[in-house]
């Protein structure tokens, strides 16, 4: 067959980009092109000859034209299939599942056909069973539903060669390689294969499943799960085993458990797969016998022949503290069966009440002996356990104890145990009987009360009543009480039958009835003590019940009345008892007049007023309390200025009117200003300090000799202080004096008239001298004076040369005028004028002399002068007048300016002598100091003597607050001067052991109060009613041993022999810290020569070589033994105890020397830290007084003093006048100038310099 080319490229046009597909070879192209037109659509197709031949006009076909059409759908062309080939096979091939075999045809040619006849193809595979349902003849062969069976061995399957053979083809057999699978789960198949199994109850059965496709081939699938559900029981488990793997497995599981079976039972087992509903399920029979293993345990009790079961969770009976013996333990199978105990099993029984068990014993089955707890109330558990590998199995009882037979009794109180005395107890005693473990035994009836009794020390049984409790089978015991008798643990015994018991109370006092006052002595007398003083110790008062039991009641307020004069401090009236029914009111101090005076303490309880006994104190004035000062003088002398004031002798006086001695005289000042104080605030101009103490004159009294009266006359008050404490002032009664003028000494006018200017004109202004001059007679120091003397003062004219005879003359032209003098003064009223050309030299200086003429003064007084100038010429005159009173203007304001600096010079020098004493007093300090090793630096001193000051003052507290003997004897009240106190509190002793031994050897003299005088002694004789021993040192003859004398050894200043044992007199230990001389005068009389030496041997040795010189006194050793003078020793006589035996009567350690020592040290340094702080202060003043002389202003008024002198000599010497002696004069009366800006000198050193200027 020829194609045209046309043909071709019309197919070649669908391959476009597939060009490849088209077959080069012009032979192979004709059927790809049949091929494709019967795969293709196409209409119609003409090929020409002519494109034909353009196509292939080179190949060898040529012919005409050839025109064919293909219609889409129809198989045209179609050849005769002579071979067949197999297609794409789905997988996977699985035994009894239906799958297709697709057929390919071909023609002789190779091309693709169609069967045209009827054929029935055979398929054959060894070791398979093939069918099929149909062969599909067409375009698409088919050989559909073909399925296989047959045995593959494995759950991978198995290769098998399909032969399939077309029967009537030319090639008519294609054989094929397929591997087939088992198929989809048909039947389960389980072994065993028996229909009826055996197995044992409380074992697990294993199952042999296979799941089998129809040809019995084992298959597995996804989610393959056997089960098997176990049916003829409850509670029974379900086996599931997965065989999605395999296709088999073992069904297993839990163990099947069946409680309680005693005999064979039929079970059903279905194993099936839920999955897989057409898969038939598998019943199996399942006979499940009893378990041979170890089922139940029994206990047994065996009492006699007879045993008694003990069933789990048993509660046994049993007596306290018995012991159970013979108990059996058996153990049996599921079928009863009793099993047999081996050792092995014997090792896996435990019991839980005692950690060992005999082996071999419960092998025979006996457990361990049970014992049964004491008391009722341990309930004792008792488990056996077995455990092996297939059970887990308890068997336990419970053992109650019960209670023996009586054996004691039981007491028991209910509430508190305390009873107030006179009161019920307020709790209830019950009684039981018990056996011997105390177990209460409830057998016992109401009967028994009648044998119960009650005894006890002081037991009241008047309101005793014994009751029976049926409710707790107990005897209740009430009205417990007893009678007055000593308080605290009462033991009561409770007796029945022939038992007993004891239970103890505590007997407290009974409700308060009264007050009583602890620790004091007896209330009927006075009670001694010194005015504003401390009693000796506190008040405190008790509660206390009518017996006089302390009862111990808190809260109760304590209420205190008291005589109306008599004060308390603290002032406090109320206090509460504490918890012990106490009230602490302190000690308190009594202020009160002299005499007796009243106390009561009273509380109210349950609102009843209890009162304590009345206490009566006797107060005594105080010795040691200062209350005024007595002041002495001659109050008939008189007081002129400028004198001495008569001696004052000043004493200070205590309660008892009586001189306090002792006083340092720095403490009593003597005060003075003008006028009269009134009010606490007391001017005070001057102050003096207290004279030396003459030695003729009596201790405790202070002098102010040789004190100035001022020099102004007026009134003054006069008053002593002295000094109690830094703050406390005690001051004197004011002594008012008039101080009045001194002798008189001169006449002076009231005020200096100035210098007169006169001339001898006729004008009278011009002659006039004086006019209204008032002259006065003056003492010493300017004080009016003479007020009752009577006669004249004579005016008359003198010239300083005494040689010149031309004297002027007064008016009338006489020399001398007379004025009359009264009353200590004399009055020139009318005008003092000169002659009319009275002679006189021109511009000379005369005086005009008042000369008083007082015939009761016997020593005549200074007359009082006046210069003048005398001019003859008028003019002149005037000129002069003018520069008189410029002079006398001069005079006045140099004298002022004189006298300022004058003072402020005397000041600067006494500014610069403080500095010098100061710094003389730091350099003495600052070596004293270096004396006791204190090295202070030059900078910063102040702080580094503080901080010194602060820790040796820490240090010198901290060695007081170390303990220190101390006598604990109580001391007399010194209730009178007279009265030193009891010799225990006389003396110190340093050394333990010899404050030991000679307090021991002055044991009987510890309490003997010392007096100075008989008088005091009789008084505390009568005061104690003769208990109180005393000694008046006014008896004791004064011949006593020398305290400076050498001991016996000594002679004449030799050593007769070499003493061993550091002899000493005893009255060299002693330190008195008051008293001394009176203190010696004691001791020497007590102590006499008693020596203190180391110990009896170096005593014995002493004292036989003293005697041969000489009387050997008392020896004393430190260990505490004693020689008396006579040689006796030994015996308890001449022993000492020890100290704790000697109750506190023993002398007082001295202060530490090393106290004084830091006192000494805190001394210096406070003084030298004063000192600096002066030396600083003066050194201030003096540079910030220097600074102040050369301020601006201080150089301006020298430099107006230098310029006022000046122009003061020039005017004097225009005058013709003695320079300077208006300015004398001028400075006979103080002138104040206004200078505030000026520093003022001390109002002292003003006064000195006046008093200087006036004398």
């Amino acid at each position: 067959m020829l194609i045209s080319n046309l043909a071709l490229h019309c197919i070649a046009s669908f391959f476009r980009g597939q060009e490849s597909m088209i077959p080069q070879n012009v032979e192979s192209r004709l059927p790809f092109v049949l091929l494709m037109l019967n795969h293709r659509q196409y209409h119609s197709a003409i090929f020409h000859r002519k494109d034909y031949q353009d196509s292939f006009s080179n190949n060898a076909y040529s012919s005409s034209s050839l025109r064919f059409g293909v219609a889409v759908g129809q198989n045209f062309f179609f050849g005769k299939a002579e071979k067949f080939s197999v297609g794409l096979l789905e997988l996977p091939f699985r035994v009894g599942v239906p799958f297709n075999i697709p057929l390919e045809l071909q023609d002789e040619f190779g091309h693709a056909t169609q069967l045209t006849n009827d054929i029935k193809p055979i398929l054959e595979a060894s070791g398979l069973t093939l069918q099929y349902e149909e062969l599909t003849a067409g375009a698409n062969c088919i050989i559909k539903g073909v399925t296989a069976k047959g045995c593959v061995n494995s759950c991978q399957g198995k290769n098998f060669n399909l032969k399939i053979t077309l029967p009537g083809l030319k090639e008519d057999t294609q054989i094929f390689k397929i591997r087939l699978q088992p198929g989809p789960p048909y039947q389960l198949k389980v072994k065993p294969d028996s229909e009826i199994l055996k197995i044992e109850n409380g074992t697990a059965f294993p199952f042999q499943v296979e799941v089998l496709d129809e040809s019995g081939n084992i298959t597995a699938q996804p989610k393959l799960i056997v089960h098997c559900k176990f049916l003829g029981a409850s509670n029974l488990p379900v086996y599931s085993v997965d065989c999605s793997n395999a296709g088999t497995n073992i069904l297993t599981g839990p163990v099947i458990h069946v409680l309680n079976i005693k005999k064979d039972q039929m079970l059903k087992a279905r194993i099936e797969i839920p999955s897989c509903k057409d898969v038939p399920p598998v019943e199996k029979m399942i006979k499940l016998l009893p378990s041979s293993h170890v089922a139940r345990l029994q206990v047994l009790s065996m009492n006699g022949q007879k045993a008694i079961q003990i069933k789990h969770q048993d509660e046994i009976n049993w007596i306290a503290g018995d012991i159970m013996h013979n108990l059996i333990f058996q153990m049996y199978d599921e079928g009863e069966r009793e099993i047999h105990i081996t050792s092995a099993m014997a090792e896996k029984i435990k019991v839980n009440w005692t950690p060992k068990i005999n082996r071999e014993q419960l092998m025979q089955g006996l457990l361990p002996d049970v014992k049964v707890p004491t008391s009722v109330k341990d309930v004792r558990y008792c488990l056996i356990s077995y455990l092996d590998d297939h059970v887990s199995l308890e068997s336990a009882f419970t053992i109650r104890p019960l209670p023996d037979e009586p054996k004691h009794i039981k007491c028991k109180l209910e509430g508190s145990n305390t009873v107030q005395l006179g009161e019920d107890l307020q709790g209830e005693i019950d009684v039981m009987i018990t056996d011997q473990y105390g177990n209460q035994v409830q057998t016992v009836t109401s009967a028994c009360t009648g044998y119960l009794g009650v005894a006890g020390p002081g037991l009241d049984k008047s309101n005793l009543q014994i009751t029976w409790q049926e409710s707790t089978f107990t005897m209740r015991v009430k009205g417990i009480r007893f009678k007055p008798c000593a308080l605290g643990s009462k033991e009561l015994c409770f007796a029945w039958r022939e038992f007993s018991d004891f239970l103890r109370v505590n007997l407290t006092a009974g409700s308060p009835a009264k007050l009583q006052i602890m620790d004091w002595p007896e209330l009927e007398k006075p009670v001694a003590v010194i005015n504003g003083r401390e009693l000796l110790k506190p008040l405190v008062v008790q509660l206390c019940d009518e017996w006089g039991n302390p009862s111990p009641e808190p809260n109760v307020k304590i209420s205190l009345t008291k005589s109306s004069n008599l004060k308390i401090v603290p002032s406090n009236h109320q206090h509460r008892t504490d918890d012990n029914g106490r009230a602490n009111l302190g000690v308190i101090s009594i202020h009160a007049p002299r005499g007796e005076h009243t106390l009561q303490l009273r509380a109210l309880y349950n609102k009843i007023a209890l009162e304590c006994p009345v206490i009566t104190f006797n107060v005594l004035p105080d010795p040691d309390k200062p209350i005024r000062l007595n002041v002495k003088y001659d109050k008939n002398a008189s007081f002129p200025a400028g004198g001495t004031f008569p001696d004052f002798m000043v004493s200070v006086l205590s309660e008892d009117d009586n001189i306090i001695r002792n006083i340092s005289p720095a403490r009593i000042s003597m005060k003075m200003w003008k006028g009269q104080g009134s009010g606490n605030r007391i001017p005070t101009d001057v102050t003096f300090s207290c004279s030396k103490i003459k030695d003729d004159k009596e201790d405790g009294f202070f002098y102010f000799r040789d004190k100035v009266i001022p020099e102004r006359v007026g009134t003054y008050s006069i008053q002593f202080t002295f000094a109690m404490d830094k703050t406390n002032m005690l001051n004197s009664d004011q002594i008012i004096v008039e101080v009045v003028p001194n002798d008189p000494v001169r006449l002076l006018p009231d005020s200096l008239p100035a210098t007169p200017a006169v001339s001898n004109v006729r004008a009278i202004t011009s002659r006039t001298l004086v006019k209204d001059l008032h002259l006065h007679i003056m003492d010493e120091y300017n004080n009016h004076t003479g007020a009752d003397l009577i006669g004249r003062v004579i005016a008359k004219i003198k010239s300083p040369n005494e040689d010149d005879t031309e004297i002027p003359q007064f008016q009338g032209k006489i020399s001398t005028i007379e004025f009359p003098f009264d009353r200590g003064s004399a009055e020139i009223v009318s005008n003092l004028v000169l002659a009319e050309n009275s002679p006189g030299r021109d511009s000379t200086e005369y005086i005009l002399v008042f000369e008083p003429d007082l015939p009761a003064l016997k020593k005549p007084l200074e007359p009082y002068r006046l210069s003048f100038m005398f001019y003859n010429d008028f003019k002149k005159q005037q000129q002069m007048a003018t520069l008189t009173r410029e002079r006398d203007q001069l005079s006045q304001s140099i004298g002022v300016y004189r006298n300022w600096f004058d003072t402020t010079n005397q000041l600067v020098n006494e500014m610069r002598c403080q500095v010098k004493e100061a710094e003389t007093r730091e350099i003495h300090l600052r070596n004293e100091l270096r004396k006791h090793q204190i090295e202070l630096p030059q900078t910063n001193t102040l702080q580094f003597v503080d901080s010194l000051i602060k820790q040796k003052m820490l240090d010198q507290d901290g060695l007081m607050k170390q303990p220190r003997r101390t006598c604990t004897l109580p001391n007399y009240p010194k209730g009178n001067q007279d009265i030193l106190g009891k010799i225990a509190h006389l003396a110190q002793i340093e050394d333990n052991e010899a404050a030991k031994v000679i307090s021991w050897h002055l044991a009987s003299d510890m309490d003997c109060v010392v007096t100075l005088t008989t008088e005091a002694a009789r008084s505390i004789f009568d005061e104690t009613q003769g208990r109180q021993q005393v000694l008046p040192l006014d008896s004791i003859y004064k011949t006593l041993p020398d305290w400076n004398r050498p001991l016996p050894h000594l002679r004449n200043g030799k050593i007769c022999f070499r003493p061993v044992g550091n002899p000493v007199f005893a009255r060299d230990l002693l330190t008195f810290p008051d008293n001394v001389e009176h203190c010696q005068t004691v001791f020497g009389m007590l102590l006499g020569d008693t020596i203190i030496i180391d110990n009896l041997d170096a005593a014995n040795h002493y004292r036989k070589e003293v005697v041969k010189i000489t009387p050997c006194p008392t020896l004393l050793t430190r260990e505490g033994d004693r020689i008396r003078s006579n040689g006796k020793f030994g015996g308890l006589q001449n022993k000492a105890p020890p100290m704790d035996k000697l109750r506190g009567m023993v002398f007082g350690a001295p202060v530490p020397k090393l106290y004084s020592a830091f006192t000494g040290q805190i001394d210096l340094l406070q003084q030298y830290r004063a000192a600096v702080v002066k030396l600083d202060d003066v050194n201030k003043d003096l540079n910030l007084h220097l600074r102040s002389l050369n301020t601006p202003e201080m150089l301006k008024k020298k430099q107006e003093l230098a310029e006022q002198e000046k122009s003061l000599m020039l005017i004097e010497q225009k005058l013709g006048m003695t320079p300077s002696d208006k300015v004398s004069e001028l400075l006979l009366q103080p002138v104040i100038l206004d200078m505030p800006d000026t520093p003022i000198p001390p109002k002292r050193m003003r006064k000195e310099t006046v008093k200087k200027l006036y004398r």
